[in-house]
């Protein structure tokens, strides 16, 4: 199965210190291209992970469910996936080095939306590769304190925000999707040979899927399951008269 058009993809390399840009029509074609770009050696077995939380993208049909500029990171055998630890920031509260094992580490919220605000100072882009942990976090932060830390006005850090909020939805609505056709794969088939056109289930994903249609998606894998259940309920509800009659 082949998206009709190449979606692009942000890769890096199982230790997050090479990421490349690729566009690919299939996971195959992501994993031939990934290899190529970050000089893998040819006889490496890959696998691909979604860099935010190391969902293994296991087959095409998971595949055509990844939105365009996805972040993921591409790892060879015997690497795993592990969270992309923040930078640390240093504190310098007036203790004497010798009266400490190592540097204080501000891991609070607030430090990393000001760690987020660097980055896009730097390059507005980089948003694209945050997770949905960091696009909640700055979604949520206070908006004076954005506008300061970006320095940009008001109403441009609030158009931030709900693209912030529309990204994390879109995701959630697009693993929402992919879990209940995971569903629909493990239950079993319903109708037969004689199964009427009108009971045809419904396309769940077409060729170019993207998370502008994901509430589509969603809504149509629903229909399925809801279809399926009550087929299946029909059929065992027939199998048990007939075995009454014998």
């Amino acid at each position: 199965m082949y998206a009709a058009q190449g979606k692009a993809f942000r890769v890096w390399d199982g230790e997050r210190r090479v990421k490349v840009g690729v566009v690919a029509r299939s996971l195959h074609e992501l994993k031939s291209k990934g290899r190529q770009h970050l000089n893998l050696p040819e006889e490496e077995d890959l696998s691909i992970v979604l860099e935010d939380d190391g969902t293994v993208v296991a087959d095409n049909e998971f595949f055509q469910f990844i939105p365009d500029q996805t972040v993921v990171q591409l790892l060879t055998e015997g690497q795993e996936w592990r969270p992309d630890i923040p930078e640390s920031v240093t504190q310098t509260d007036g203790t004497d080095e010798a009266d400490t094992a190592g540097p204080i580490v501000d891991l609070s919220a607030d430090n990393e939306v000001r760690q987020l605000c660097r980055k896009l100072r730097h390059d507005i882009a980089s948003i694209v590769s945050f997770t949905p942990f960091q696009l909640e976090l700055l979604s949520d932060a206070d908006v004076d304190e954005l506008t300061s830390q970006l320095e940009l006005d008001k109403g441009s850090v609030e158009q931030l925000q709900e693209a912030c909020q529309q990204r994390v939805l879109d995701r959630r609505r697009t693993q929402e999707a992919v879990e209940m056709l995971q569903l629909l794969r493990e239950m079993p088939p319903a109708g037969g040979n004689g199964q009427d056109a009108t009971d045809a289930p419904p396309s769940v994903a077409t060729e170019g899927t993207t998370s502008n249609n994901s509430t589509q998606l969603v809504e149509q894998v629903r229909a399925e399951t809801r279809r399926r259940q009550h087929q299946h309920k029909r059929q065992k509800t027939s199998k048990d008269a007939a075995s009454h009659h014998l």
